[in-house]
C-alpha cells in the first residue's frame, strides 16, 4: 500500500522529507533577498523600456484593489497579481494552479467547484457553509454573501486564458467590498475591448495524465472594433481535465474527469466623450465525473484499494451552471468620474454522492440541488487622481438582492436492482438583502506621504423557511436583521523613490442570519455577524534599475464572534462561539542578474489557532490551530529566454511549490474527525519556442508524480459510524492530478 506521508521516493527506493525540502528551498530563496515582499505579482520582467535602460518589474502591473488603478507597488496592503501574460507563461488553467503560487492563500477541496478557500488561516474548515473570501469578476460579486447560499463550496472556477490579470488581495476588505471580504478578495479582471483594431487568439492543448486519460482544451478570442466608439470582445473555451481515479466498485476507470465549457462578451461604446457603457456576459458549465479522491484508512493514511482509487457502489456527480450579465457605466466629468455597475448572476448546482449503509444490500445516496440567483447595483463616485498632492475622494453606495432555493435528499439504493426509495428530503428557501454606503479619502501631506481612511456601513435582513418530508418542520421561517460598520485606515511613506513603507488596521465583517430549525427545539432563532480586525506593516522596495523587487507584509488578526455549527441532540444549528488569532507574513522577491534570466520565490508563515475554550460547536480546545491551513508555504520559479534568430526565442523554466502540514479539523469535533494532512510539494518544468505571434510550449506538472492531499474529507464516514452504519467506511482523501506532460500551442493573429 502507498502511504500519503508526503515524501517522495528516488529510483533506489530511499525517501527524502519534504518539509525540510520545502523549507529549505523557500527560506533560501527569501533569506537572499533579505525576506522581501508580500505584495509581489510573480511577472517575469518585460523587455527594456525604450530610451531608459530599466525593467518594469511585477510592481508595475496596475491594480483595482482600491476601484481606483494605481501600480501594485503603491498599494498599501499585501496583494498577489498575476498578469494575464504569466498566467499563460506558467500554463495555470485552474483555481488550484494558481492558488500554489500565492503565499497566504490556502484551500481545501475533493473536486473542481466545491473548493473551501482561505487567505491567513480564516476559515474554521469544511463545516463552514458561508465564504470567507469574497470572489469577484471584474465589479460583479460571483460569491453569495448568506450561509442559506453554502456559498462557503461553490466556487466557479474560472478559466484564466484572456484574463487581465487575477488579483489576491488579503485581509479584511470590508470597506470596499462588503460582506464575506472576511479573510480577503480574489478578483478576476478580464481585458476590455480594444479599439484599436481587429485581433484574434487561439489556444489548444493536449496532455497526458500519468495513471491517468488524456487532457484536452481549446480556446479563443476574438476582438473587432465596430465603429470609432463601439468595440466587442468575445471569448470561448472547452476544456477536459483528464481523470485519473478509478471506481473499483462499479469496475469505471478515470471517474473524476472535469468538463468546463463556457464563454464571455463584452460590447464597449463610447458614444459621447467621458461616456463610457461596458455590457458583458458570462457564462460556465462545469460537469464533473466523481471526486478526485481516494478511500483511505485514517489510521495509517494508506489507500484502502490501491494507489489512486475509490470504492463507490453508486455513480457521483458534480454539475455547475453560472450566468453573469453585468452593465457598467462611466461618465467622467473632470472633477470626478461617476460609476453605476448592475450585475445579475444565476448558478445552479446538483450533486450526488455516497453514503453510508443501514441494511444488507443497500446504499444511502446524497443527492443535493439548488439555485443562487442574486442581483447587485453600486454606484460610487470618485474624484480625479489627485497626483500624490492634495485630496482623493470616494463616495458609494451598494444594495444586493439574493434568493435561494436549494434541496437535499437521502435516498436508500438497493444495490441488486438499483430501486430508490427516499428516506429524508428537506429544503430551504431563503432571502437576503444588503443595502451599503461607503466613503473613503486619501489626503497626500506630500509626494511622499499619505494617509487613507475608509468607511462602510451595511446593514441586511434575511427571511426564509425550512421544510421537510419527516414533517417535523414543514413550513418553519426564519429571519434576521443586522448591521455592521466596517472601516480602513492606512499610512504610506516613501523615504526614496523605489521604496514605500505602509501599515494598516482594517475591520471585516461576515453577516449573521436565521437558524431554520425543527419544531420543539431549543435553539436561537437567529446567529449574529462576526467580526475580524486585521493589523499589517510592510515594506515594497526595487532597486533603481527595477532587477530587484522584494516586499515583505507582517499581520497579526483578531478574530471573535466566530460562526459555528452548533449541535444539540445530533441537531445541527449555527452559532456564535469562540475567539480565534492569527498572525504571520507573507514575502516574495523577483531578481534578473541579466538579460533573460529571472528568478522569483514567495514564502508564507501563518499561525492561526483558537484562543478560547469557547468552542464547543468545533470540538476545538485553545491554541488548537486552525482547520486547513498550513504553517508554511511558499514557491521558487525560474525563467530564461534568449533569441534563437531575431525573430524566434527560446524560452524554459521551472517551478517549485510547496506547503507543510495542516489539520482539516479539530481534535474534539463532533462531526468531522481529525487528521492532520501531510505537507507536500511540487515540480514543474516548461520549455519552448516564441514568436511575435506564435508560442509552442511543453511542460511537464507534478515532475515527480507526487501524491499530495487537498483535504480530508470524513462526513461520509462520521455519518456512517455515528448513526450505526454497517460495513467499514473510509476517509476520503483529495488528490492533486499527478504528472501530466501537456503541449500547448498559441497564435495571434
Amino acid at each position: 500500500m502507498t502511504k500519503f506521508t508526503g515524501s517522495v521516493s528516488n529510483s533506489a527506493g530511499s525517501r527524502r522529507p519534504l518539509l525540510s525540502t520545502a523549507l529549505l528551498l523557500a527560506s533560501s530563496a527569501s533569506l537572499a533577498a533579505l525576506l522581501p515582499v508580500a505584495a509581489f505579482a510573480q511577472t517575469a520582467p518585460d523587455a527594456p523600456v525604450a530610451d531608459s535602460g530599466e525593467y518594469q518589474d511585477a510592481n508595475d502591473i496596475v491594480v483595482t484593489a482600491s476601484k481606483r488603478s494605481e501600480n501594485l507597488s503603491n498599494v498599501g496592503s499585501s496583494i498577489t497579481a498575476l498578469s494575464g501574460d504569466r498566467l499563460s507563461e506558467l500554463g495555470i488553467s485552474s483555481f488550484q494552479d494558481f492558488s500554489r503560487l500565492t503565499p497566504g492563500l490556502s484551500f481545501q477541496a475533493v473536486a473542481p467547484g466545491r473548493t473551501q478557500i482561505s487567505i491567513r488561516g480564516i476559515n474554521v474548515g469544511t463545516t463552514q457553509p458561508s465564504s470567507s473570501v469574497a470572489q469577484y469578476l471584474d465589479e460583479t460579486p460571483i460569491t453569495a454573501a448568506a450561509t442559506a447560499a453554502l456559498a462557503g463550496e461553490l466556487n466557479p472556477d474560472l478559466d484564466p486564458f484572456d484574463m487581465s490579470r487575477i488579483e489576491v488581495l488579503k485581509g479584511p476588505q470590508g470597506t470596499l467590498y462588503g460582506a464575506n471580504a472576511l479573510g480577503g478578495v480574489i478578483k478576476y479582471v478580464t481585458n476590455a475591448p480594444d479599439f484599436g483594431g481587429f485581433s484574434s487568439a487561439v489556444e489548444a492543448s493536449v496532455g497526458a495524465v500519468n495513471e491517468g486519460g488524456i487532457d484536452y482544451s481549446g480556446k479563443a478570442m476574438v476582438n473587432v472594433p465596430i465603429a470609432d466608439w463601439a468595440a466587442l470582445r468575445v471569448v470561448g473555451n472547452y476544456r477536459k481535465d483528464a481523470g485519473f481515479i478509478d471506481n473499483v466498485a462499479l469496475g469505471d476507470n478515470d471517474v473524476n474527469f472535469a468538463k468546463n465549457r463556457g464563454g464571455r462578451a463584452t460590447l464597449e461604446l463610447r458614444p459621447v466623450d467621458g461616456l463610457s457603457i461596458k455590457l458583458s456576459a458570462f457564462t460556465q458549465r462545469l460537469d464533473v465525473g466523481g471526486e478526485s479522491s481516494v478511500d483511505a484508512i485514517r489510521a495509517t493514511l494508506t489507500p484502502a484499494f490501491g494507489d489512486l482509487t475509490q470504492w463507490r457502489p453508486l455513480p457521483e456527480r458534480i454539475r455547475d451552471r453560472f450566468n453573469l450579465y453585468n452593465a457598467t457605466v462611466s461618465y467622467d466629468f473632470g472633477f470626478a468620474t461617476l460609476f453605476s455597475t448592475s450585475s445579475w448572476t444565476d448558478q445552479k448546482y446538483a450533486r450526488t454522492s455516497n453514503g453510508p449503509s443501514f441494511a444488507p444490500g443497500t446504499r444511502l445516496s446524497f443527492a443535493s440541488d439548488g439555485e443562487n440567483k442574486k442581483f447587485v447595483q453600486e454606484v460610487r463616485l470618485q474624484s480625479a487622481s489627485a497626483d500624490k498632492h492634495g485630496l482623493e475622494w470616494q463616495l458609494g453606495a451598494y444594495y444586493t438582492n439574493e434568493r435561494y432555493n436549494r434541496t437535499s435528499t437521502d435516498l436508500i439504493v438497493d444495490l441488486d436492482t438499483r430501486a430508490t426509495t427516499v428516506d429524508f428530503f428537506s429544503g430551504t428557501i431563503a432571502k437576503y438583502d444588503e443595502k451599503a454606503v461607503f466613503a473613503n479619502a486619501t489626503y497626500y501631506f506630500s509626494p511622499s506621504f499619505d494617509i487613507a481612511a475608509g468607511v462602510r456601513y451595511s446593514k441586511n435582513k434575511q427571511d426564509g423557511q425550512g421544510y421537510g418530508g419527516d414533517g417535523q418542520f414543514n413550513g418553519r421561517t426564519g429571519s434576521s436583521r443586522d448591521d455592521a460598520i466596517t472601516w480602513t485606515v492606512t499610512g504610506r511613506y516613501h523615504p526614496t523613490e523605489d521604496v514605500m513603507l505602509y501599515g494598516n488596521v482594517s475591520r471585516g465583517y461576515r453577516a449573521g442570519g436565521p437558524n431554520f430549525f425543527r419544531v420543539g427545539q431549543v435553539i436561537p432563532t437567529e446567529f449574529e455577524p462576526e467580526e475580524l480586525t486585521n493589523y499589517e506593516l510592510g515594506l515594497k522596495a526595487s532597486t533603481a534599475d527595477n532587477r530587484l523587487t522584494f516586499n515583505l507584509a507582517g499581520f497579526y488578526i483578531k478574530w471573535s464572534s466566530i460562526q459555528l455549527p452548533l449541535i444539540v441532540n445530533f441537531q445541527t444549528f449555527r452559532g456564535n462561539n469562540g475567539k480565534a488569532e492569527s498572525k504571520g507574513f507573507e514575502a516574495s522577491t523577483s531578481y534578473t542578474p541579466i538579460d533573460g534570466l529571472t528568478f522569483a520565490g514567495t514564502l508564507a508563515y501563518t499561525d492561526a489557532q483558537i484562543n478560547t475554550d469557547e468552542t464547543a460547536g468545533v470540538g476545538a480546545e485553545p491554541g488548537e490551530r486552525m482547520a486547513g491551513t498550513p504553517r508554511w508555504s511558499g514557491s521558487l520559479t525560474a525563467d530564461y529566454e534568449w533569441a534563437f534568430t531575431p525573430e524566434v526565442n527560446g524560452f524554459v523554466g521551472g517551478t517549485f511549490t510547496g506547503s507543510t502540514n495542516r489539520p482539516n479539523s479539530y481534535k474534539a469535533s463532533v462531526n468531522t474527525p481529525y487528521v492532520l494532512i501531510p505537507g507536500f510539494t511540487t515540480v514543474a518544468l516548461r520549455a519552448g519556442v516564441k514568436t511575435d505571434r506564435a508560442t509552442f510550449t511543453l511542460a511537464v506538472d507534478n515532475l515527480l508524480d507526487k501524491r499530495g492531499i487537498t483535504d480530508d474529507y470524513t462526513f461520509p464516514r462520521y455519518y456512517g459510524e455515528t448513526f450505526g452504519g454497517l460495513g467499514t467506511y473510509y476517509d476520503n482523501l483529495g488528490m492533486i492530478r499527478p504528472r501530466t506532460i501537456k503541449a500547448t500551442v498559441s497564435l495571434k493573429i
